[in-house]
This record gives structure tokens, C-alpha cells and sequence, in this order.
């Protein structure tokens, strides 16, 4: 299999939280195991659950998050506030994380952002500035329906979105923003998705829909390492699964992946990367 020069990227795909924040969060409730189980299992389940797995390419750069969403959400600009902020107190349902008694501090916001919102991005600084590397992949999934806090509450959600910063053709929307690509390539790659899923996609529950930053049109990350003006930018583009694609709901109120369809829609990742490669080494500027 021929190398991807490709940068894949899961921010969301860790549950794990720290026993520091874990406490702040539970309380005494921190000292019991099963309490500690039940918590952390709901983080992973609220996070981007397996999509580690589902965009892992043989031969691909990786980075991904070491740390819950909930901890501090890395697809965030740093100083971003609001309940979906870089730093969040309550669920997507609304439901409070904390403690009732816990408030930010800003010293407390300004550790969390120094242990781990930084290393992250200098990470992607240091390895998107490899020559080696000629484009980004932000992987995502998201729940069937928008949740409480989201941008499109209650409505259901295509089977895949691909995400560049534009509008649901992927044009540029105004010339203050940027495309993290070009329209072109952004339907083009829609289309390859088209080929490499559309089957699994009829197989599902999901709407056989694919498309362009709907509901979601642009991320942190995409916006900040596909910037003209960002010293190492490169192009690239982020995709959402759905995850009804993969998972299922359990007995616990949680979800549980299907059998053999995390591996199975990996596998056509894999095939989709490679086929694109080839659309990204063109858009590298010619030494002539």
C-alpha cells in the first residue's frame, strides 16, 4: 500500500479525564469505583467514540487527543467561551458536569489550556510542518439527531458530513473567511465518498445523504491549520460520521459498536484516502 501524505487528527476520541477533574466533577463520588465507571463510560460515549479506529491509514501521520472533549475540547479556538466552548460545564443535554459548588477560576482555566489544549497544537504545528505531509483530515462522528446545545437541535443528520468552510456547495461564503479547499476538490471528494460508502449507507438506518458543511461548516482546527495566513498551513478538510453507521444503543443508555462495522467502514477509509492522495499531490505548486 503506497504511503498517505496525509495528517489524520481525532480530537474528540479520548474519554479519559484526569483524577484532579474527575473530583471536581463527582465529588466524594470520585473514591467509588463504580461511580468513577459509570461517569467516564458516559464521557466516552458524549465524545467521538472509536474514531481512532475509523480513521486510522496504514502508512498516515496521526494525532490524536490524549484527553476528554470535556476536559478541554482541542477542535476549539483557545479563548473560546460559551457552553460548547473550549471549556464546557455542562453535557449536550444541558446537564451540568460539576459539582454544584465548582466555578472556573482563572487559574484553573488557564492550567488546563497550558497542560493540554497546547501541547496538542504545537503537536500539529511541529508535524503538519513536515514536507512530507500534504494535507489534513479532522475526523469526527456525531450523533443521529443535533443535541440540545448544537447547531441544529433535534434535526436529523446526513450519513457523512465533509467539512471545508464554505457553504453546502463548498464556495466561499464571504472574503473574510477561507475554504480549507477548493470548492472543486470539496465536491469531487464528496462524490469519492459517494463510491467508497454508498452501499454501506443504503445498509443503514441513517439518511443516504453526504453532504458539504451541513449541519456543521467549519471546526477550530480546520480553521486554523488551513489559514493562508498560519505559517504551516496546508490544505485539508474535516469529516464527520454518523454514528449510527457503527453503534448501536445498549442496556446501559450508551452505545456499543455493531459487529464487524468499525473495521468494515475503516477499511473504505482506507481506499478513500488512498484514491484522494493523488487530488492533493496536484494541488502542490509546480517547481517549474
Amino acid at each position: 500500500m503506497a504511503r498517505v501524505p496525509a495528517l489524520i487528527i481525532t480530537p474528540h476520541s479520548s474519554g479519559f479525564v484526569p483524577f484532579n477533574i474527575l473530583a471536581d466533577m463527582l465529588g466524594e463520588g470520585v473514591y467509588n469505583p463504580d461511580i468513577c465507571k459509570e461517569r467516564l463510560d458516559f464521557i466516552f460515549n458524549e465524545g467521538d467514540p472509536y474514531t481512532d479506529a475509523l480513521f486510522y491509514t496504514q502508512d498516515a501521520s496521526h494525532v490524536h487527543a490524549q484527553i476528554s472533549r470535556f476536559v478541554v475540547d482541542l477542535n476549539r479556538r483557545r479563548d473560546e467561551g460559551g457552553l460548547n466552548g473550549v471549556l464546557k460545564v455542562t453535557d449536550f443535554s444541558g446537564k451540568p458536569l460539576y459539582q454544584d459548588n465548582f466555578r472556573f477560576s482563572e487559574k484553573r482555566i488557564e492550567e488546563r489550556l497550558t497542560r493540554f489544549y497546547d501541547p496538542f497544537h504545537a503537536t500539529l504545528d511541529r508535524m503538519l510542518a513536515k514536507p512530507d505531509i500534504l494535507f489534513f483530515v479532522d475526523g469526527h462522528s456525531m450523533v443521529p439527531a443535533g443535541p440540545l446545545i448544537g447547531p441544529d437541535s433535534g434535526k436529523p443528520r446526513p450519513a457523512f458530513t465533509l467539512i471545508t468552510g464554505g457553504d453546502k456547495e463548498g464556495r466561499q461564503i464571504s472574503e473574510q473567511d477561507h475554504l480549507s479547499i477548493p470548492t472543486e476538490l470539496a465536491q469531487h471528494l464528496r462524490d469519492k465518498l459517494e463510491l467508497y460508502f454508498s452501499d454501506l449507507i443504503k445498509e443503514s438506518d441513517v439518511p443516504e445523504q453526504i453532504l458539504i458543511n451541513e449541519p456543521f461548516a467549519l471546526g477550530g482546527t480546520i480553521q486554523r491549520l488551513s489559514n493562508p495566513y498560519y505559517r504551516s498551513h496546508k490544505p485539508g478538510f474535516g469529516l464527520e460520521f454518523n454514528r449510527a453507521l457503527y453503534l448501536e444503543p445498549d442496556e446501559n443508555g450508551l452505545d456499543k459498536p455493531l459487529k464487524d462495522r468499525i473495521p468494515l467502514l475503516n477499511m473504505r477509509f482506507q481506499r478513500f484516502m488512498q484514491d484522494i492522495s493523488k487530488d492533493f499531490e496536484m494541488l502542490q505548486p509546480s517547481n517549474d
